[in-house]
């Protein structure tokens, strides 16, 4: 088998939760599967003038890369409007694994399509960059597509009942976390990034993009309600979907008590080893989502050894099972007692963090990327049928 994967996703300079996950599946799907042959394809105009690879440090004789000079600028738009350039012009292969929602422009029905979550049917008005092109696109590719992958039994659920997908070819298959990655900072680490952020004493914190169903408003609400010394970190940058909610968000700071606003601190964009040191000099992770399709930062502060808080809504609880402290997060008092409990009750905190660090041991990246090579040879068999 051959198959295409869609890198794009993983060059994005300010990766949120998508990229990561095409980096990590691009690293490990050729160790899981050495008899096959994985494909890297991306956009890379520059590399006409400056050729370079990206996923060399990957170490699998069974990876390559497959750079096609056009400015994503220019190949986006005519690509979805006018579906050319075809992947099969620009490579073979024999499946594809389309990592963001939509494959690229392609007549092959072997594609497996990766639906991260359905907050654009849940919670529409977060979704302002969904339109009735993309919607019609995607729609015709679940009815095309050979199989679907999901990242949690509740996307799975979403996606069946909103649009009426044959749950047969919908593939549940968990997203993994890094482990020791995650508890690799050291103690000059933690000392430099809270040195960069401005950061003296105990600190809980947000990770993630910054975004309306991240439910930040009320988490600085329930932070509000809260007698603490401990500050309040919201590590995240804009996304291209919403940027306005960056705005809104440091609005709302700036509306604060002052005794208040000066132990809320808002990082903006973080990169990898920042946000390491960061989980790992913090008191807790708080993560009130309205929604998630799977939620990458609960896994991560469970490995890091953080105690962490998060909704009883959507993925979340299957995610977290019983290693999270979890609250409804429409309300803010359950929001603001359970920061109580993460910073007072040590008990609770030690518990939490044994239960996270066996949780968290079971999502690896290399057991994502062995049950998405099977789904990929499936769907291989079924586009040569």
């Amino acid at each position: 088998m051959r198959a295409v994967v869609d890198a794009r996703p993983a060059l994005d300079p300010s990766k949120t939760g998508v990229g990561h996950y095409a980096h990590e599946l691009i690293r490990h799907l050729p160790h899981t599967d050495p008899d096959s042959e994985y494909v890297a394809w991306y956009l890379h105009a520059k590399g006409l003038l400056r050729p370079r690879t990206f996923f060399h440090d990957a170490g699998a004789p069974n990876l390559f890369e497959r750079a096609s000079r056009f400015p994503a600028r220019v190949f986006e738009p005519i690509s979805s409007r006018l579906s050319v350039p075809r992947l099969e012009w620009l490579v073979d292969f024999d499946v594809v694994l389309a990592t963001n929602f939509l494959p690229p422009a392609t007549r092959s029905r072997a594609v497996v399509l990766v639906v991260h979550d359905l907050a654009f049917r849940v919670l529409p008005e977060t979704a302002p960059q969904i339109d009735a092109r993309w919607l019609r696109r995607f729609r015709r590719w679940l009815v095309d597509a050979a199989r679907v992958i999901v990242p949690s039994s509740a996307a799975k659920t979403d996606l069946v009942e909103t649009e009426r997908v044959d749950a047969e070819k919908v593939v549940v298959v968990h997203h993994g976390v890094d482990a020791d990655a995650m508890r690799s900072a050291s103690a000059e680490g933690v000392a430099a990034v809270r040195k960069r952020f401005g950061l003296e004493g105990s600190y809980l914190l947000f990770v993630g993009g910054i975004e309306p169903r991240k439910n930040l408003p009320a988490l600085l609400r329930a932070f509000s309600r809260v007698q603490t010394d401990a500050k309040l970190v919201i590590a995240g940058g804009r996304v291209r979907w919403f940027p306005k909610a960056a705005a809104d968000l440091e609005a709302r700071v700036a509306e604060l008590p002052t005794e208040i606003r000066r132990r809320v601190f808002l990082t903006g964009y973080v990169s990898g080893r920042e946000k390491v040191a960061l989980l790992a000099g913090a008191r807790g992770l708080v993560y009130p989502s309205r929604y998630e399709g799977f939620g990458f930062p609960v896994l991560e502060g469970m490995a890091a050894r953080v105690p962490v808080l998060t909704s009883t809504v959507s993925s979340l609880p299957e995610v977290a099972g019983e290693a999270a402290l979890l609250v409804d997060p429409h309300d803010e008092e359950a929001i603001a007692e359970g920061i109580r409990m993460l910073l007072e009750d040590e008990d609770l905190r030690e518990r939490l963090i044994a239960a996270g660090l066996a949780r968290a041991a079971g999502f690896t990246w290399f057991e994502t990327a062995r049950r998405t090579s099977a789904v990929l040879h499936e769907a291989a068999t079924v586009g040569r049928g």
